[in-house]
């Protein structure tokens, strides 16, 4: 908690200060970025297909999997 200053009272910790951000505009960034992160998506991909040599199709069927462990010997 900030002591003095002109944030006295306000949570903050190193120069950072804890805010708040009405719900509408927190849903409104999270769609911004979402949509930002498709459109690179596609960017990508149409890039990708574009460059392509039909001797030599590219794949673009990604996935990603996470596994944690494994067995113990």
């Amino acid at each position: 908690m900030v002591e003095d200053g002109k944030f006295k009272g306000v949570i903050g910790v190193g120069g950072l200060l804890l805010a708040r951000v009405p719900e509408e505009i927190a849903q409104a960034r999270s769609k911004f970025y979402a949509d930002k992160a498709l459109e690179r998506d596609e960017a990508v991909k149409t890039d990708l297909l574009r460059d392509q040599h039909p001797s030599m199709p590219i794949n673009v069927d990604r996935s990603s999997r996470v596994t944690f462990g494994g067995k113990k010997s």
